[in-house]
């Protein structure tokens, strides 16, 4: 996996495999919402090892109960790289 920004077709084809990801500026996006703030933070929590397994940390950002992940490589140059895809892919099989 190589830390090469990705171009915006690259980016397209990506989040036609990853649903409910966005591209906003440069970083992928998604939010998740439960039943309950100790859901929200369990998440989070959940979404921390999978991101320290990977050695990739995107920000997390908890509201109540809504769990929002943004992710982008800043070795990248602050780009989206396949490190996010690859994270993205490895949350949303874990969330949703």
């Amino acid at each position: 996996m190589t830390d090469r920004a990705l171009t915006e077709a690259e980016i397209e084809l990506a989040l036609s495999e990853l649903p409910g990801w966005t591209h906003a500026g440069d970083r992928l996006e998604q939010s998740w919402t439960f039943n309950g703030h100790l859901a929200a933070v369990s998440a989070a929590a959940a979404v921390g090892w999978l991101q320290e397994r990977r050695n990739h940390h995107a920000d997390l950002t908890i509201r109540y109960n809504k769990l929002t992940v943004s992710t982008t490589t800043h070795s990248a140059g602050n780009k989206v790289s396949e490190k996010d895809t690859d994270l993205a892919r490895a949350i949303s099989e874990m969330l949703d």
